[in-house]
């Protein structure tokens, strides 16, 4: 029996004026936004490989300089964005493009998208991602909202009811059979989709892989929306009343739920000012951290230690450059104290992201935005990843510049030298992007909020078919 249903809901579905009509306008629009978003990353890409090559080309054929100058040259890195990221840009407009790796601080990365928009454009920007997770949800609304509510005005359910056909078989058949043509009408801009990726992108197995998960959840959150709007439709007499709490539900779902949760988060775990974020950095390095002593106690004790191991009483006869020991020194110490406040803020990140679900109540919407992100790899936790990298980076080449620098120089001399084959000699930047098992693990809570809605959603659905009234 519900084979039977299924069927005769798959085809009426695909019969319906409104999938032809709703359909293929969103189609064209999820096509328009893919292919825009598509050449924009595309472009990214090339514009950050250029950059990149051309900073480092740049540090290479620095003049002949004191190496410690030479690192006062930094160096940029970028990001690199997975082919995933031209179905999800996620933050990377509103995440700094690049970051400028030099001496003795810690940087934050620069230069975000929207900050070179103009006022007007940082509003309601339309991307794939929305028609995929706002707009696509509310086709599903204006297919099922009267679902099974017409059938009831018309009486063809009662009709259904006395031929003894189960209500669980016939709202379940329903569900299967909408979203199977749905489905179907989606899948021409799924092949246009994998087209230009796969013929403008290198794909690796892990991005494969993403994709078939980000697919999987996609279809998950369209379950969840048939599902609550087919309950919706068998529990309310009329499909005007349905449409409207169906109406009422999206709305919450897509749009108040994440400003809600961004606001709880914020008032929750407010993050510092930038000025206060860099004054306590300034503090602590001058001051010191519990137990370890100011600036000034750190740096006696420090020198008194270098004349101790190299056995002299002045740093003069140091058969090393002691100006360039002392400032690997601070460094370390600064490294301490930047990773400490670095990782406080951004594990608050962490917590305003986990503090926003209070508002996932209202939907699943938010739940999926943020699994969306995570599997492009265009939220905090792939962020902080390549952060991480980058200060391991920055710490290899300062290091290196201050080797040369604390070899090439006797006691308080600073007559060190180095040219472009030392400059070359600097290892280029590589990075390697977490696997999509890291992605998983830092998506837990949003897959336990999905999944918690679509068990909702069928108990609603199951609940619906036994109170059913003809």
């Amino acid at each position: 029996m519900i084979k039977t249903i299924i069927r005769k809901e798959f085809l009426a579905t695909l019969r319906d004026g409104r999938l032809l009509t709703l359909g293929i306008a969103l189609l064209l629009l999820f096509v328009g936004f893919f292919l825009a978003s598509a050449y924009e990353l595309q472009q990214l890409r090339a514009e950050k490989h250029r950059v990149g090559t051309t900073a480092k080309e740049q540090w290479n054929t620095q003049s002949v300089k004191n190496p410690h100058a030479a690192a006062h040259y930094g160096i940029y890195v970028f990001k690199p964005d997975t082919p995933v990221a031209a179905l999800d840009p996620g933050l990377r407009p509103y995440i700094g493009q690049s970051l400028w790796l030099e001496p003795h601080k810690r940087n934050l990365t620069r230069f975000s998208p929207a900050a070179d928009q103009v006022l007007a454009g940082r509003f309601d920007q339309a991307t794939t991602s929305f028609v995929l997770t706002a707009l696509l949800p509310l086709l599903i609304v204006a297919l099922t909202f009267n679902s099974v509510s017409q059938e009831r005005e018309s009486g063809t359910l009662r009709m259904l009811h006395s031929l003894g056909v189960n209500a669980g078989q016939l709202l379940f058949g329903k569900l299967l059979g909408l979203l199977s043509a749905f489905a179907l009408v989606l899948a021409p801009a799924l092949l246009v989709a994998a087209v230009v990726l796969l013929g403008n992108f290198a794909f690796t197995l892990d991005d494969v892989l993403r994709l078939l998960v980000l697919l999987v959840l996609l279809n998950l959150y369209y379950g969840i929306f048939a599902a609550v709007a087919i309950a919706a439709s068998a529990s309310f007499n009329t499909s005007r009343t349905a449409l409207f709490c169906l109406l009422g539900f999206w709305l919450a779902s897509v749009f108040i739920a994440p400003r809600l949760g961004a606001v709880a988060a914020e008032m929750l775990a407010p993050n510092p000012s930038a000025s206060e974020f860099w004054r306590e950095i300034k503090d602590d390095i001058d001051h010191g951290l519990e137990h370890d002593g100011d600036h000034e106690q750190r740096a006696k004790a420090f020198e008194a230690q270098v004349l101790a191991q190299y056995g002299v009483t002045r740093k003069e006869d140091l058969p090393v450059g002691f100006v360039s020991l002392n400032r690997q020194h601070n460094d370390a110490y600064s490294v301490k104290v930047h990773a400490l406040h670095f990782d406080a803020l951004r594990d608050n990140f962490v917590a305003q992201q986990h503090l926003s679900h209070l508002a996932s109540w209202l939907g699943p919407s938010l739940a999926l935005r943020s699994l969306s992100m995570t599997l492009a790899g265009m939220d905090l936790a792939h962020q902080r990843h390549f952060e991480d990298a980058a200060e391991q980076y920055r710490r290899y080449f300062i290091n290196l510049t201050e080797d040369w620098d604390r070899e090439r120089s006797r006691g308080t001399e600073r007559k060190a030298t180095g040219a472009e084959a030392d400059w070359r000699s600097v290892a280029d930047f590589s990075y390697q992007a977490p696997d999509i098992g890291f992605a998983l693990q830092a998506a837990e809570l949003d897959l336990l909020v999905l999944l918690l809605w679509l068990s909702l959603s069928v108990g609603l659905l199951s609940l619906s078919a036994r109170r059913l009234v003809p």
